[in-house]
């Protein structure tokens, strides 16, 4: 999704257009840019943050992170805060409602649409893959952040998942870090990678959805990974709920099915009420809607209300006594910069008080 509105079939996912630089089309488009990663936080801005730019955080002045295209963020469950991980090569962390940066003494390279999700064998943070922001080039290494600094782990090889379409999750009854690639055009097959702690192996994703899929999730009431992809035309995609047991994958086929937006859905798990919830942006004709709120219960999709204006997205937090937390970027223009911080209560989103925060 670009400036709110979805992806049509004049960009990067059908077939028979050519394959266009990401961050040239991200940046060619309009003034904003919208994007989600799974189980995370991610949102977009403005290509471009002015110095001298107001921000504030849900109406109180802050100092904010500069998100860029496609940041990777992801709550880190020990630290207790979420990190985020942007183009720039810049770490910010999200705690007792207030954002700071960390200035770490080894860093990834900046990118654009890396995964990002909480390890908990690793008791780190890890990131993996993206799209170099400096030259294009496709990244296939995996990094741990352990609240101080970033440690590149395991060998980086062309055997290596990498690209900047990856959903991932933990797959807490197989233990290991479950990654999905999806590949351009839409229809391709998915790529299907598990990590052990010390390397990624590829597993076979036969039978599964087609690219692409936006996010993946475990679900502890079926004990599967829940993957959303999509059927897509050449006008349009829906979305296609799939499920991974660890040996192959089932087609959920529910009765209802939420909007799909590739680059604007969140997948994560509620802690109060033991179910996923979604985030997304329906696809409209009359330009940028605030994304719908879904619950799954093991079966399927029940709508349950929108947030916020543009753009928002979703990480979990596994405290106690645990929550879901949403951030929205509601920046009007250039020269302002407003974040806007939301918790689910279990049925609906309340707006967090930002605290003064540091750079």
């Amino acid at each position: 999704m670009i400036g709110g509105q979805p992806l049509s079939d004049e960009d990067w996912l059908y077939p028979d257009q050519p394959r266009r630089p990401l961050r040239t089309l991200l940046m060619g488009r309009r003034r904003f840019v919208v994007g989600m990663v799974t189980v995370a936080l991610l949102v977009g801005v403005s290509s471009t943050a002015p110095p001298g730019a107001t921000q504030s955080v849900t109406g109180a002045p802050a100092a904010l992170p500069y998100f860029g295209l496609l940041p990777a963020v992801a709550y880190d469950a020990i630290r207790r805060q979420v990190v985020l991980f942007n183009n720039r090569g810049e770490t910010w962390l999200w705690a007792k409602n207030r954002w700071t940066q960390a200035h770490p003494a080894v860093s990834p390279s900046g990118r654009i649409g890396a995964a990002a999700a909480w390890d908990p064998l690793m008791g780190a943070v890890l990131l993996v893959g993206g799209q170099s922001y400096a030259d294009e080039s496709v990244l296939k290494d995996t990094w741990t952040w352990n609240g101080s600094t970033w440690r590149e782990v395991g060998p980086r090889t062309t055997a290596s998942p990498g690209g900047f379409m990856l959903a991932m999750t933990y797959d807490t009854d197989l233990e290991a870090m479950v990654l999905v690639a999806s590949d351009i055009p839409v229809g391709s097959p998915i790529r299907l990678w598990t990590w052990d702690g010390a390397a990624w192996h590829q597993r076979n994703a036969a039978g599964g959805p087609a690219s692409p899929v936006a996010v993946v999730a475990y679900d502890p009431v079926t004990e599967t990974v829940l993957a959303v992809g999509a059927r897509c035309s050449t006008s349009y995609c829906v979305s296609d709920t799939w499920s991974w047991d660890g040996a192959g994958w089932q087609a959920s086929r529910p009765p209802h099915e939420p909007g799909f937006a590739f680059s604007s859905m969140t997948l994560v798990h509620d802690p109060i009420s033991g179910r996923l919830i979604l985030l997304t942006i329906a696809p409209t004709t009359a330009g940028p809607a605030p994304p719908e709120t879904w619950t799954w219960n093991g079966q399927d999709w029940s709508w349950q209300q929108t947030i916020g204006q543009q753009n928002a997205v979703a990480v979990a937090a596994d405290g106690l006594p645990g929550m879901v937390l949403a951030f929205e970027d509601s920046s009007q223009d250039f020269k302002t910069q407003r974040i806007d911080a939301w918790e689910w209560t279990g049925n609906s989103w309340q707006p967090i008080r930002a605290s003064s925060a540091s750079g």
